[in-house]
């Protein structure tokens, strides 16, 4: 399994919404009813219901990848403990949330701003400034790595600003591309700044698919000249694509 998270990677499964193209997944990622109230970008309170995909001020350098039971510390020195989480044993309490975030799957995986020598500097919830400890437990993972080891991506159809369509060239002036089948998925096969290249998966929309399961770079080659384009995964600090973490 090329997704290198220790031992918390046996436990990811698609949770990600569907896209225009249809969606295939039948967990969904809205099953929490956690609600917390999260600061606005204007300073008032909103309650929030976080899903599997969550809003964040600002995508950071990349991912923070915690073990089942974690500390969030309030300051740099890991003095002040905000919070003890154990995600299986706490999950109906835990009244925070993280970019990434199903915890009755062992998933919370936090938007991390600075990597220093002994702390993790880290967005909880939409803005609020956290520090995790750095230690071997805590894997921090670059958002193109991120991307390239997943199991796929597709478009998110559920986000407005995340409507676009599959390009000839990493350029929005660039001609666009059509997808065969009913159902989307792609394998990425490189990220240029905001944009991933990607190859249509062809074995996705059958009812019998042999590859069920296995990462998309596993079998990716079988497919003759598959469709392949351009797509943006960011837009600033909006991730506008589905990041499939297993099957």
């Amino acid at each position: 399994m090329p997704f290198k998270f220790g031992i918390y990677a046996a436990i990811f499964f698609t949770l990600l919404s569907c896209n225009s193209s249809g969606n295939k997944s039948t967990i969904k990622s809205d099953s929490n009813k956690l609600s917390v109230s999260s600061p606005t970008q204007k300073g008032s309170l909103k309650s929030v219901t976080p899903s599997y995909d969550n809003d964040v001020s600002t995508i950071g350098i990349g991912l923070i990848i915690v073990p089942d039971k974690f500390v969030i510390c309030d300051d740099s020195l890991l003095n002040n403990k905000f919070k003890s989480i154990d995600m299986y044993g706490d999950e109906p309490a835990i009244n925070i949330y993280s970019k990434f975030y199903k915890p009755d799957y062992g998933i919370m995986h936090f938007v991390c701003l600075q990597a220093a020598e002994k702390y993790y500097k880290v967005v909880v919830n939409y803005n609020t400034i956290k520090y995790l400890p750095k230690s071997k437990d805590y894997k921090f993972i670059t958002w193109i790595n991120y991307i390239m080891q997943s199991f796929g991506v597709r478009r998110n159809g559920l986000k407005p600003e995340s409507h676009q369509s599959l390009r000839t060239m990493p350029s929005v002036n660039a001609d666009t591309l059509a997808i065969p089948g009913k159902y989307e998925m792609f394998c990425p096969v490189e990220v240029n700044n905001d944009w991933v290249k990607v190859k249509f998966d062809c074995f996705y929309n059958d009812d019998n698919n042999k590859h069920e399961g296995e990462p998309c770079k596993n079998y990716i080659s079988e497919c003759k000249n598959p469709i392949t384009g351009w797509i943006k995964w960011k837009d600033g600090n909006k991730i506008l694509i589905d990041i499939l973490l297993m099957p």
